[in-house]
């Protein structure tokens, strides 16, 4: 599957550095990288901030990605820092 860099102004789902979670399960990353295939697809380059997560960084369709509200940030900052 061919990839392109999309052009400068396009639109795009999320923008790099962009905090994201998977719209199934809560997976709270933020947006490195993003490309779009020849047929539109996004795919967005992401870093997990799980405690645990032996696969961090993982290459996702825009699709199953949503933008992460305030509160989980919150939430994911205080495990981050330990004092949650």
């Amino acid at each position: 599957m061919a990839a392109a860099i999309a052009p400068a102004g396009e639109n795009w789902q999320f923008e790099i550095g962009t905090w994201i979670t998977h719209k199934d399960r809560a997976m709270p990353s933020l947006v490195l990288s993003r490309v779009r295939t020849a047929k539109g697809v996004e795919i967005y380059g992401v870093r997990s901030f799980a405690e645990v997560d032996p696969n961090r960084d993982r290459m996702m369709l825009g699709e199953v990605l949503r933008p992460i509200d305030d509160a989980a940030k919150t939430i994911s900052l205080a495990h981050q820092a330990g004092i949650a």
